[in-house]
């Protein structure tokens, strides 16, 4: 052993230690090699006076920036951003779909359709109108009639057709007049 190494046997346990403050170790018997001791680990009782080195004294902390640093208003001027923004969501009114719905169902009337295809058998009709005397003018739009449970149906002499609009429940129904 070292001569710089302090040694003594506690409960039967051999212990060491470099100096006064230096690292406290225990020979394991098991393993028959030195261990070093630290807080936290599974080790026999210490020897009486052999507390483990006080660790320096903390060095003080450095002072916390004050209110307005850059690093302190920005997060907050993020926040306050963030909440701007949704309170101007929540208090402009967003779009609504039925009543654009409505008004370009309203803009077909009287209007000729040209037909696109089928779909399931049925004839499916452009969204656009075209002009009347063009060749590519199938039906008219003679009536505009809501789709809500109850509503009255197209008269007789038409034929219903519903266009599908986004965010609408019931879209109203074009009654609709072969040109041929």
């Amino acid at each position: 052993m070292p001569a710089d190494f302090e040694e003594t046997l506690h409960r039967g346990i051999r212990w060491r230690r470099r100096g006064r403050e230096g690292p406290i170790e225990f020979l394991d018997p098991n393993r028959d090699s030195w261990v070093m001791w630290s807080p936290g680990v599974d080790a026999p009782p210490r020897p009486e006076g052999w507390e483990p080195p006080t660790p320096a004294p903390a060095r003080s902390r450095t002072p916390r920036p004050g209110w307005r640093t850059p690093w302190r208003l920005v997060p907050l001027a993020v926040t306050v951003l963030v909440v701007v923004i949704a309170i101007v969501q929540v208090m402009r009114p967003s779009g609504n779909n039925v009543k654009k719905e409505a008004a370009a169902t309203a803009a077909l009337l009287g209007k000729c359709l040209a037909q696109h295809g089928t779909a399931e058998g049925h004839p499916k009709y452009s969204a656009n109108p075209v002009p009347c005397a063009s060749s590519s003018a199938v039906v008219k739009v003679v009536q505009i009639v809501a789709s809500t449970p109850g509503s009255p149906s197209c008269p007789d002499g038409t034929v219903g057709f519903e266009t599908p609009y986004p965010g609408v429940q019931y879209p109203h129904i074009l009654c609709l007049r072969s040109l041929r």
